[in-house]
């Protein structure tokens, strides 16, 4: 299957509805991912994969807000099922052949961070043992190569930060999540780097870059310059670039994932 056989409007509502709740995992499933949706019967349905229980969320509120999304998208009220599993209850139901939640990972389309950044599960996700360490680890992989293209193609400081900001906040929350640790639901570099030091005292991770110069990229469409940009910062690519990927290997290292 490709992404092209998917309700494009079920992937907003998904898409919509991550933002709003932001799980760490957001799956669009079920016929309008497969494509074989029936108009006017078929519901949504959506997977959020959180690492941690709720702590008393109702998730019939969750349900309302994402028909209130649907309803807004599609101009009339569409029902939408919403799944809500912690890592753990994920990486089990997700092994047994049957259960709705290995469905989801076969068929599924993963939510992006950025528009248009959309992906199929695959049969790899579903062999693999899928955690948030890794989803972590992948997305910050991914934005650190835009962030050397954007580099690369000339584009503006913000571009730039955006990206190098999201590959070190990523970076850090694989690190910590690593040592099975909860890390901080922040943005800010600095704080995840002092939590990340707590979880992993043996590497002791220093940024060549202060976090507070990053900061000021998180929530792209908030930017506003300042007097410090990080392009002004020289040898700025190197030592992000020296950071991120001294982090990666080190998650690497203590899951003992396959080096890249």
């Amino acid at each position: 299957m490709s992404l092209r056989e998917c309700d494009p409007r079920a992937l907003r509502v998904a898409a919509e509805l991550h933002a709003a709740e932001q799980p760490e995992i957001t799956i669009l499933f079920g016929s309008r991912a497969r494509g074989d949706w029936v108009e006017g019967r078929s519901d949504i349905d959506i997977l959020l994969v959180q690492e941690k229980a709720s702590g008393g969320r109702d998730d019939g509120a969750t349900e309302s807000r994402a028909a209130g999304i649907a309803q807004a998208i599609y101009g009339a009220p569409v029902p939408v099922q919403v799944i809500r599993h912690t890592a753990a209850e994920f990486a089990r139901m997700r092994r047994s052949v049957n259960h709705v939640t290995a469905h989801a990972v076969r068929e599924g389309v993963i939510m992006p961070e950025e528009p248009g950044g959309y992906r199929r599960t695959s049969e790899a996700d579903y062999d693999y043992e899928w955690e948030i360490t890794a989803e972590r680890l992948r997305h910050a992989v991914g934005h650190l190569h835009i962030f050397n293209r954007n580099i690369a193609d000339g584009m503006a400081d913000d571009f730039i930060g955006q990206q190098a900001q999201a590959a070190m906040e990523h970076a850090l929350k694989a690190l910590i999540s690593a040592h099975d640790i909860a890390y901080p639901k922040d943005h800010q570099i600095n704080p995840l780097a002092a939590a990340a030091r707590r979880a992993d005292p043996e590497f002791n991770f220093q940024p060549q870059i202060n976090g507070t110069i990053l900061d000021q990229y998180a929530g792209s469409d908030e930017y506003k310059p300042t007097r410090n940009p990080l392009t002004e910062i020289a040898g700025y690519q190197e030592l992000l670039n020296a950071d991120v990927t001294a982090i990666l290997e080190r998650v690497r290292q203590v899951r003992q994932y396959p080096e890249q």
